[in-house]
């Protein structure tokens, strides 16, 4: 079996001995109409508790800020929530010892709450505890007309000026490659809005160009098996 290579949903500060990650068993039918499973992601949901797995560690390009008041604009499809689960436990962390945290923007997409809503319980005790400032969660197939995750970041607009661009946060973008174009527009939005309200006239394209060049906007490409 060749190598896979899964982001890790735990923060090595929270927990020294142990690695989160977030599978989902890839499933499907294939044209003469058997079924497939993921090779991977089976193996491993069908290991006994116990066993043994040879695995590695490499440096990820999902890294947070320098400082621990900088604001979190973090946006996940599906297992692409996996790296954030690990910022925000360090966050956490860092407000249990009563230290100073910026705000965190959480957004989520996946098809249905009831069925796809990863680690949900843990996401609304953090925003319960004040370490999450905004959860936006967007299932597209919970009601007639899809919301996606750019729906949910377009509609907490103000939020994300004043996180993204006042406070001057970092944004995080992980899953596949199709909402990037859509998300990226609203922080071009977002840009040229608050420009607008500063009496500024600013390219928004550019800007975020800026912003990628100083880390500032961080997109890391998982392969999603998600028909939202």
């Amino acid at each position: 079996m060749k190598r896979r290579e899964y982001s890790i949903a735990s923060s090595q500060a929270v927990n020294p001995t142990t690695v989160a990650l977030m599978i989902v068993v890839v499933s499907w039918v294939d044209p003469k109409g058997r079924d497939r499973f993921g090779q991977a992601t089976r193996y491993l949901s069908s290991l006994p508790v116990g066993s043994k797995v040879t695995a590695s560690v490499k440096p990820s390009v999902m890294k947070l800020p320098t400082l621990d008041t900088a604001p979190l604009i973090m946006a996940g499809l599906g297992t692409g929530l996996a790296p954030f689960r690990a910022f925000i436990q360090y966050r956490a962390m860092q407000k249990a010892q009563g230290k100073d945290i910026g705000s965190i923007l959480l957004y989520m997409g996946s098809r249905h709450q009831r069925e796809e809503y990863l680690y949900g319980e843990e996401w609304e005790a953090y925003q319960d505890a004040g370490v999450i400032t905004l959860l936006g969660r967007a299932f597209s197939r919970d009601q007639k007309q899809k919301i996606y995750i750019q729906d949910r970041m377009r509609e907490t607009v103000s939020d994300i000026i004043q996180a993204y661009i006042k406070d001057e946060g970092s944004f995080y973008l992980c899953g596949p490659t199709w909402p990037v174009p859509d998300v990226t527009e609203v922080l071009e939005e977002a840009i040229r809005e608050e420009g607008r309200l500063s009496g500024k006239k600013v390219d928004g394209r550019k800007e975020i160009e800026r912003l990628k060049e100083a880390g500032r906007y961080v997109w890391r490409f998982i392969r999603c098996i998600l028909k939202l």
